[in-house]
């Protein structure tokens, strides 16, 4: 793909994601969807910039466009289904740092964009054709309806669990700088949480750094007096959790089967073998899928799975997209109702290596793949869709070694 990565299309502001990318992405939307669309935003700085782009682009290409400000990436999901738009699209680079931008594009389902679809949209942003012209732009808001959405959801969630609330439960959200400043805390002192913030300043300039679900560090030193911690990343659609310790992104999918203890689980090639050995003990499977949450939550669409995720903390509970403030909220009801289970994972080692230093000639990587096979019981190595690296994981046997021989293979 030219402009899509794993996850829309994400680049350094200026660079890999520009004005003049955002006005044709803009363009090509208008003529592949028409009708109308909803746009929202995370708290960088850029974000407004690529916003007018975007909305004169779909303007420009006839479609009505209405902006609905700083919201987390799965509420422009659900909003974009509920109130019936005809594409949705969120101005992020999610886990990125400040200086990262993107657009992630969401069908009128709340589904992100399929294969197909990215490439009918890359063939328009090339060949845009002539401005049709006449499209309508305004402000609409959506936190609230989102906010009552998530309500009812946990709600549902909780009395399976025999529970009503989070009453009396000491909450620390971190935030991240991003997108779930606002929406985070209201939900959780909703559901009667008293709860504290990190990190919710919504300043672009800060969003992601040192804080959030990549750098947890200092929501988990704060997180030992409350009963439970959750770091966001930029637009909120992924989360990690703090209960005494920090739990990693297997053990908590591992723990929301509690919501749905019965058929399949979707996880990724990252998804840890040990939980697929618990899964099967209870009598349900594991389908692996590439790593994303969008394909996640299409190999849940088309196998009738209820619940998926990713290792980085990417949660689907039934519905379109990753979503980091709902699944915060589970796992609160399920610290609240006896804490989280442990699961014991098999050893994995991931090594990261900057794509302008690897050598990725098809042979060598095939080859380094085959000989490190013969030292880990897993391994896997791709291109990463939304940093300019190799990613290398190995898991069982000597994954030191295994990840090793292909690190030297590939440098």
């Amino acid at each position: 793909m030219k402009y899509f990565g794993t996850d829309g299309i994400r680049g350094v502001y200026g660079e890999g994601i520009t004005e003049d990318i955002a006005y044709r992405a803009g363009r090509a939307l208008a003529r592949l969807f028409g009708g109308r669309g909803i746009v929202g935003r995370d708290t960088r700085l850029s974000g407004p910039v690529l916003e007018g782009a975007l909305a004169a682009g779909l303007t420009d290409g006839g479609a009505d466009v209405c902006l609905a400000g700083i919201l987390p990436t799965p509420a422009i999901s659900y909003l974009t289904n509920k109130r019936g738009f005809s594409f949705g699209v969120e101005i992020s680079a999610s886990h990125n740092p400040p200086e990262y931008n993107g657009l992630k594009i969401f069908m009128s389902d709340g589904y992100k964009l399929p294969v197909s679809a990215q490439s009918a949209l890359e063939y328009y942003m090339d060949d845009v054709g002539r401005a049709a012209g006449g499209g309508l732009k305004t402000v609409c808001s959506g936190e609230d309806e989102y906010l009552e959405y998530l309500s009812v959801r946990v709600r549902e969630l909780a009395r399976t669990l025999g529970k009503t609330s989070l009453e009396g439960m000491r909450i620390l959200l971190d935030c991240g700088g991003g997108a779930a400043c606002s929406a985070a805390a209201r939900l959780f002192e909703e559901l009667g949480a008293q709860t504290e913030t990190l990190c919710a300043d919504c300043r672009g300039e800060c969003i992601n750094v040192r804080c959030g679900a990549l750098h947890p560090e200092k929501m988990c030193e704060r997180a030992a007096d409350f009963d439970m911690g959750a770091s966001f990343d930029g637009d909120a659609d992924r989360v990690v959790i703090f209960s005494k310790r920090l739990y990693g992104g297997d053990e908590v999918l591992y723990n929301l089967t509690r919501f749905y203890p019965y058929g399949t689980v979707v996880g990724t090639v990252m998804t840890n073998s040990a939980l697929e050995r618990k899964l099967s003990e209870k009598g349900m499977r594991l389908l692996r899928t590439d790593v994303g949450d969008r394909n996640v939550g299409e190999l849940m669409r088309l196998t009738g799975a209820e619940l998926g995720g990713e290792p980085s903390g990417h949660f689907i509970l039934g519905g379109s997209a990753g979503d980091g403030i709902l699944s915060a909220a589970a796992c609160a009801l399920l610290v609240g109702s006896g804490g989280l289970y442990r699961l014991q994972c098999d050893r994995q080692v991931t090594v990261n290596i900057p794509t302008d230093k690897a050598d990725l000639s098809e042979k060598k990587l095939r080859d380094a793949e085959n000989a490190a096979r013969r030292l880990a019981e897993r391994v896997v190595v791709r291109l990463s869709g939304t940093e300019p690296v190799v990613r290398i994981m190995a898991e069982g046997g000597d994954p030191d070694g295994a990840a090793e021989l292909i690190r030297n293979a590939l440098l």
